[in-house]
C-alpha cells in the first residue's frame, strides 16, 4: 500500500482536517496509520482528546537505533475505526527534531514500502522543512489549497522547488473561507491548466462531520454517509488506483435483464 502525505505552503487550509477524513473513510483496509509529521507540532491529539504523550518522539528514539516493521505501529495509538494515530509533540521544536531523526533513519522509505496504507501529516512545507523528504518518499503529496488567488500565487511560485526536491504533487480544494479581502476563485479545471498540477478531489466544507469525527476520536460512524467522509472515501478509493493498488470489485448479483448499467468513474472531482 502506499504512503500518502498531505500538506500545504500557506495558510492553514485545513490539511490536518483532511488527512482524518482520508483516514477515517479509507474503507478497503482494516487498519491504516496516520502519523502526525508536522514539524510546527501535532493537534490531532488535543482535537481527540488523547492522553498527553507523543507516539512520534518514542518512534523517533527506536528507529535511530533499529528499524522493524511493525515499529510505527506499536508507537500509535488505536482508535475506533482501524485508525492507528502516531501524534506528534505539541511543540515545534521537539517535534521538527522528531521528523528529522525519522527522516535521517529512513522510516518514509519504510512506510512507502508497507503492505498498509500509512499517511503522513507534513504540515506547511516551509522551504528546508524536514517534513520534505516525508514527502518525498510517498507516492503522491496532496497539496490542500483554497482556490483563491492569492494561495494560488503563492503554491505556483513553490511547484518548481518541491518537484526538484522529489514530490509527486497532486493537489486538493477546499471551500474558500471568503475571508476579507474578497478574491477571485477558480474552478478545478483551470487551476489544473495553470499550475501544471492535477486535481485529485475538492473536500466540502462539512462541519458537522468534522464534529463526529472529533467526538468520536477518528470513527465516522453515521458520518460516512456525510459529505466530507463521501468525498473522502472516493478520494481514497481514487489514491489506491492511481498507485497501483485498485480497490477489490465486489461481486453483486445480477440485475434484471435489460438494466441499463452505467460506468462509475473515481478521479478528478473538482
Amino acid at each position: 500500500m502506499p504512503l500518502i502525505a498531505l500538506a500545504s505552503v500557506k495558510s492553514s487550509p485545513g490539511v490536518t482536517t483532511a488527512a482524518l477524513a482520508l483516514a477515517a473513510a479509507w474503507k478497503t483496509a482494516p487498519r491504516r496509520l496516520l502519523v502526525e509529521a508536522d514539524p510546527s507540532g501535532g493537534d490531532l491529539g488535543l482535537w481527540l482528546g488523547l492522553p498527553a504523550d507523543s507516539g512520534l518522539a518514542g518512534l523517533a528514539a527506536m528507529a535511530r537505533h533499529a528499524y522493524e516493521a511493525d515499529l510505527p505501529w506499536r508507537h500509535a495509538r488505536e482508535l475506533a475505526g482501524g485508525i492507528h494515530l502516531v501524534t506528534a509533540p505539541a511543540g515545534a521544536e521537539q517535534a521538527a527534531a522528531c521528523v528529522a531523526a525519522l527522516a535521517a533513519a529512513g522510516l518514509p522509505q519504510q512506510l512507502a514500502a508497507g503492505a498498509e496504507p500509512a499517511l503522513a501529516d507534513c504540515g506547511r512545507l516551509y522551504p528546508g522543512s524536514p517534513a520534505l523528504a516525508v514527502a518525498a518518499a510517498a507516492a503522491v503529496t496532496l497539496l490542500v489549497v483554497r482556490p483563491r488567488v492569492s494561495e494560488l500565487a503563492h503554491l505556483e511560485a513553490r511547484i518548481g522547488g518541491l518537484e526538484q526536491a522529489g514530490l509527486r504533487l497532486a493537489l486538493v480544494l477546499v471551500p474558500d473561507s471568503r475571508r476579507p479581502p474578497a478574491e477571485d476563485s477558480y474552478p478545478a479545471d483551470e487551476i489544473a491548466a495553470a499550475l501544471g498540477v492535477p486535481v485529485q478531489a475538492t473536500l466540502p466544507s462539512d462541519p458537522r462531520a468534522v464534529e463526529q469525527l472529533a467526538r468520536r476520536a477518528g470513527n465516522p460512524g453515521p458520518a460516512r454517509r456525510l459529505a466530507l467522509l463521501r468525498e473522502a472515501a472516493a478520494l481514497a478509493a481514487a489514491l489506491e488506483t492511481a498507485t497501483g493498488h485498485p480497490p477489490a470489485v465486489p461481486v453483486l448479483p445480477a440485475g434484471p435483464a435489460g438494466r441499463d448499467e452505467r460506468e462509475v468513474r473515481v478521479g478528478d472531482r473538482g
